[in-house]
Formats: structure tokens, C-alpha cells, sequence
């Protein structure tokens, strides 16, 4: 086997991952970038009294991400065929609770570490995608047993 025949069988044994790979670093360009507009426009806006513009514009880009990568990882990385109504409530939870680990670590590394709000969320969405990527492998796209995937156990 040559060089360029081992290189192809490990891209196409590792297909799923250089994917998600792929399509994560889209979607954490487009969400990056959407929460980095809107902080931008809103970090002054003094309309919602006691939210700072960071966690408006964390909100906001969270759900417009969230969407982003469900279509994107549903069809294109995982090819799930999965009923929708049982991983859409599986791959919230996996992005609420991401959000919500964001919306107390975010204010309190501001808070107590010298960087910037773009550098942190820089640095947390890195760690969301290796985590992300194995809670959706195995818990928002995988198989069940009312998808129509058979296992030896019982239920």
C-alpha cells in the first residue's frame, strides 16, 4: 500500500472526526463571530438594566449557534436519520448546559483573570468542542432503540 493509499484509508477511517472537526471549526467561527458583533454593538447598551452586554450577546449568539450546529452536525457529520423529537431535546441539553457552565465561568474569569472577553471566550469554546463532540457522539445522535437501532440488550 503507498503512502497516499494509507493517508486516504485513514481520512476515510477517520471521516466522522475530520468532519467534525470541519464543520465544528465553521461553527465556532460563525458563533464566535456573531457573539463578537454583538457584544460589539450592545457591550454600552444600558436597556436591559444589570445584564451586561457580554451575557446578552452570549445568550443571543448561543442560540443562533445552537441551531447552526444541529442542522450542520445532524446532516452532514453524523447523517443521523434519527427522529428528530428524540435528538433535538438530546443536543439541547448537551448546548444548554455548555451555555450554562459559560454563564458562570465567563463573568468569574473575567473577574479574576487579566484577559480580555474576546480571549475567554476564545479559550472556552476550544474546550466546548472536544467535550461537544463526544456528548453528541454518543448522547444526542446516538442510535436508540426507537430510531429503529437494534441492540443485544434488553429494554
Amino acid at each position: 500500500m503507498t503512502r497516499r493509499e494509507r493517508a486516504w484509508a485513514l481520512v476515510v477511517a477517520r471521516r466522522e472526526q475530520i468532519l467534525y472537526l470541519v464543520v465544528g471549526g465553521w461553527n465556532t467561527l460563525f458563533g464566535y463571530g456573531v457573539f463578537a458583533l454583538l457584544y460589539h454593538l450592545l457591550h454600552d447598551v444600558a436597556g436591559v438594566p444589570k445584564i451586561p452586554g457580554s451575557m446578552v450577546a452570549l445568550i443571543v449568539a448561543s442560540v443562533v449557534g445552537i441551531a447552526n450546529n444541529y442542522v450542520l452536525y445532524r446532516t452532514v457529520v453524523f447523517r443521523s436519520h434519527g427522529a428528530v423529537r428524540h435528538e433535538l431535546p438530546r443536543f439541547l441539553v448537551v448546548y444548554l448546559v455548555a451555555l450554562a457552565v459559560n454563564l458562570v465561568a465567563l463573568p468569574l474569569a473575567l473577574h479574576e483573570l487579566s484577559f480580555n472577553v474576546y480571549a475567554m471566550q476564545a479559550v472556552y469554546t476550544v474546550a466546548v468542542v472536544v467535550a461537544s463532540y463526544l456528548a453528541n457522539k454518543y448522547f444526542s445522535f446516538a442510535p436508540t432503540h426507537r430510531d429503529g437501532w437494534e441492540s443485544g440488550a434488553s429494554s
